[in-house]
């Protein structure tokens, strides 16, 4: 089923999904305190780019421009201030951050000129280099712990059928390790499941997804603590959040052979 973000959650707390695959939804929901656990993620980097209108070459060139967000507190207008600050320019002083909305009203804006510039992701962004507008930074080199797909469960369902999360899970890995070493059935799946007619774009698509993964680095220690920090920032929240409230990865390390029990 094709669920956005915030309503899958309510889905899956509720029972009416087994899982969900809104890996950032799921990091809040658990940040919350609601039952539920992230047990295995696709991407462990962003995918966002932040893209500009053709006579922008470079994030400095942003200062006294209007730069769109999908909304206030968000991922998005966080990772969009955490590249201007990097690059010497204030949001919201040197340059003005607007609320646009959804991913293609945001394209929309930019090709209208309303805005500067906005951060966009596959295959979007891809679209609109075709066209002319400039890549001016890829989020993951500011901040390499933000998940996008995965797979969430509740923690009833982990107490009560740990053999049906495995198997998911596992299958799940499988079938990562099939799209990343098949490129041209990859491809046309994709073609297939983004409606993109066009191979060559189609193609494009896969390769800067699959160097986007980043590989199993959400294991580690840090990557989860990166991840709850951000997904803090954005809910405002304070308090100290253990990673076990929000992640359980032992399937994966099971799946993996790496388990120690």
């Amino acid at each position: 089923l094709l669920i956005r973000g915030s309503v899958g959650m309510q889905a899956l707390i509720g029972g009416s999904v087994d899982y969900a695959s809104a890996a950032g939804s799921i990091i809040a929901a658990g940040v919350r305190g609601a039952p539920v656990r992230l047990v295995l993620i696709v991407n462990s980097k962003p995918q966002f780019d932040l893209v500009g209108q053709p006579e922008i070459k470079s994030v400095q060139q942003l200062k006294g421009k209007v730069i769109g967000i999908s909304s206030r507190g968000g991922a998005v207008d966080l990772l969009t201030q955490l590249i201007l600050t990097h690059h010497g320019v204030t949001p919201n002083k040197d340059a003005t951050l607007i609320v646009i909305g959804t991913p293609e009203e945001l394209a929309t804006a930019l090709r209208t000129g309303r805005i500067a510039a906005c951060l966009l992701s596959p295959p979007r962004q891809l679209i609109l280099y075709r066209e002319g507008f400039n890549k001016l930074a890829y989020s993951g080199d500011y901040l390499t712990a933000y998940p996008s797909g995965g797979i969430g469960a509740t923690v009833e369902k982990i107490k009560t059928n740990p053999s049906e999360v495995l198997a998911f899970v596992r299958a799940s890995l499988k079938g990562l390790q099939h799209y990343t070493q098949n490129r041209a059935e990859s491809v046309d799946n994709i073609s297939k499941y983004l409606g993109i007619k066009d191979l060559s774009l189609a193609g494009e698509v896969y390769d800067l997804h699959v160097s986007r993964l980043g590989g199993l680095s959400y294991l580690d220690e840090a990557w989860k603590r990166g991840a709850i920090d951000f997904t803090k920032k954005s809910l405002g929240v304070t308090k100290e959040i253990p990673p076990s409230q929000v992640f359980d990865f032992s399937f994966v390390e099971k799946a993996l052979g790496r388990s120690k029990n």
